[in-house]
């Protein structure tokens, strides 16, 4: 797991629960993290021990024992096996597989980042002791290089003690000065205590592959305060950005991956994984050039301070997230038409002409894409759209003529929505009620 503590500590040479403690090898959540061997079975083992402090509060023990069975649960080649847990002798321990390596966020203290294609294949890992999670119902909500061991080429996800169960996620988990989850890979939605799913530890993966591939965090400022107003307002950064060599096709899916609204991300983390993939390959050979990151450290004075402003942030991102809708291929008087039923409470950009509507939606991420279907190469842009990774999520409404409504390959396009032209900006906005929502046109 990490290097052997060498100084000095009772437990040492001790056998607990038929292990014999070794070495300490760190510190895990809420407690000190051992190397053991079971004496019976002569493996080797990590051994996490609660601390006191912790095991003797109120309600933890009930919180140990959901940890022991939600880790025991994930059986998955890519997540840290749990073979034990329990209490002897008033101590609470976990005991689990040992990972012979060390962990993501010392290899990238060392290297600085990784190589793309090495980047890839160590999230791409992550990515699926994820999704196997969510698979069961689980979520993580503190996916961070700590807890990604490393052994060899293989990537391990640890630490499901702040696991929550999907159906339990829309309580309240954050209250003044204590946000659950690391602060640079924390997901909107977590630091404003929203509804929590899989797709938060979506964009914590997000947060994770960007370090990776450039060596810094995605918002890297002087306080919390700071970095919580980046997550909750500002745009997602680019890789190319800082890293010139990657191609420009990661900035779209990291844009993806880290968008404030669960619902524009990805479906699951293999799509992630995927369409990076697919960009780097897509891309050929890459140079390599090494940089190393820093983190600014928790600074505990800062506590009060950081949950005030939460709230005071989470209102004005609020305030700035507005429907995105890309108009595409259609006439000036269908242009006017969709700009009366848009009204100003959306987002509006267009794309002149059909064949550039995969690179505009790629670049805006919209929610919701328009376009004129007898608009010339109409059917190859929506097929586009509809194969491409990044924006095959974005609702699509299509606008025919009415004596091609019902025809073939518009029913095959795999359109959300069809209109039948000519509309109302009435008859629009009804549309654009169902796929966007109420509030969104109305305001109601």
């Amino acid at each position: 797991m990490m290097m052997a503590d060498t100084s000095t500590d009772p437990r040492i040479g001790q056998i607990i629960a038929g292990y014999r403690i070794d070495s300490r090898i760190g510190r895990g959540g809420m407690g000190v993290v051992y190397r053991a061997e079971h004496l019976n079975l002569k493996r080797s083992a990590a051994i996490k021990i609660i601390a006191p402090e912790y095991a003797e509060a109120k309600g933890f023990r009930e919180r140990f024992e959901r940890e022991a069975r939600i880790s025991a649960a994930l059986q998955h080649p890519n997540v840290v096996t749990v073979y034990d847990a329990g209490e002897v002798d008033g101590l609470l321990y976990l005991a689990m597989q040992y990972i012979d390596g060390s962990d993501l966020a010392a290899v990238l203290s060392e290297q600085g980042r990784l190589r793309p294609y090495r980047a890839i294949d160590t999230c791409r890992q992550v990515a699926a002791a994820l999704d196997a999670a969510h698979a069961l119902g689980l979520i993580h909500r503190d996916v961070k290089p700590a807890n990604v061991l490393i052994e060899g080429r293989r990537a391990f996800l640890t630490d499901f003690g702040l696991t929550k169960r999907l159906e339990g996620a829309g309580t309240q988990i954050t209250r003044a000065g204590d946000v659950v989850g690391t602060i640079h890979y924390v997901a909107p939605e977590q630091i404003e205590g929203r509804k929590v799913d899989s797709r938060s530890d979506l964009y914590s993966l997000g947060c994770l592959f960007y370090h990776c591939l450039v060596g810094e965090v995605p918002y890297p400022r002087e306080s919390d305060v700071a970095v919580i107003y980046a997550h909750l307002s500002e745009e997602p950064p680019k890789p190319s950005k800082l890293r010139p060599d990657l191609p420009e096709g990661l900035d779209a899916v990291i844009a993806k991956a880290l968008e404030k609204s669960p619902e524009r991300r990805f479906a699951t983390c293999g799509d992630l994984m995927a369409a990076a993939r697919a960009v780097i390959e897509g891309a050929g050979p890459l140079s390599e050039t090494r940089g190393r990151s820093t983190v600014t450290a928790r600074d505990e004075s800062e506590q009060e301070e950081l949950g005030a402003a939460i709230e005071s942030a989470a209102g004005a991102a609020a305030a700035d997230r507005r429907p995105r809708v890309l108009l595409a291929g259609a006439a000036q008087n269908i242009r006017a038409i969709a700009r009366v039923a848009l009204g100003d409470r959306i987002d509006v950009e267009e794309a002149q002409h059909a064949e550039e509507v995969l690179s505009a939606a790629r670049d805006l991420r919209p929610d919701l894409v328009i376009v004129d279907w007898g608009a010339p190469g109409a059917a190859d842009a929506v097929g586009a759209l509809r194969a491409d990774a990044v924006t095959r999520d974005a609702k699509l409404l299509l606008l025919v003529d009415h004596r091609r409504v019902g025809s073939r390959d518009v029913a095959s396009a795999g359109a959300d929505e069809r209109l039948a032209s000519p509309f109302s900006p009435l008859q629009l906005q009804v549309k654009l009620r169902k796929l966007l929502g109420a509030e969104a046109v109305t305001g109601s």
